[in-house]
């Protein structure tokens, strides 16, 4: 049995600004909503929740607090 393989640092640095650009992008629409979430990852959607919760829509809130994975609804509760 082999070891999973994990990302280099440098593979690393590409996805974290991947995901950077993703949600900047969300941001500059001015409005962000539950579409477009599911394009981003959970920690895309925790850093829409921590960062952008005031420009999300209902929809979008919902969907943050309703998101499939714990730690996304803990961070948008906490921002709500």
């Amino acid at each position: 049995m082999s070891a999973p393989k994990y990302p280099s640092p440098q593979q690393l640095e590409v996805l974290y600004a991947e995901r950077e650009a993703a949600v900047l992008a969300l941001a500059g629409k001015g409005t962000i909503v539950a579409a477009s979430l599911a394009d981003l990852d959970r920690l895309g959607r925790c850093k829409v929740a921590n960062e952008h919760w005031g420009i999300c829509d209902e929809s979008a809130r919902q969907a943050l607090l309703n998101d499939a994975h714990h730690s996304v609804r803990a961070c948008a509760t906490l921002a709500a």
